[in-house]
């Protein structure tokens, strides 16, 4: 049987005070992705803190207006690339 996955990697940038952090991480989107990258990348913003955030500027607040996350990018990437970047980031 045929994998019909989707792989991404996602790079999310948190604002913290005055220091700035770049996030990356690889994900298999099951079935195609069911959605579009962007809602999967979304949901996975919303609750990097654990949830509880307020979306506000096109990202999200934790810890009570302490930190700020936002989507600096996300890309397709295959299989084979998905296979050896998760044994890194």
């Amino acid at each position: 049987m045929e994998k019909n996955s989707k792989y991404l990697f996602l790079v999310l940038k948190e604002i913290n005070g005055e220091y700035e952090y770049y996030h990356r991480s690889v994900h298999e989107l099951p079935n195609g992705g069911n959605g579009t990258v962007k809602e999967y990348s979304e949901d996975y913003l919303k609750g990097f803190y654990g949830g509880n955030a307020q979306k506000e500027n096109g990202g999200y607040y934790f810890n009570g207006g302490e930190v700020y996350v936002e989507i600096d990018s996300y890309q397709l990437i295959s299989e084979t690339e998905y296979d050896v970047l998760r044994r890194y980031v």
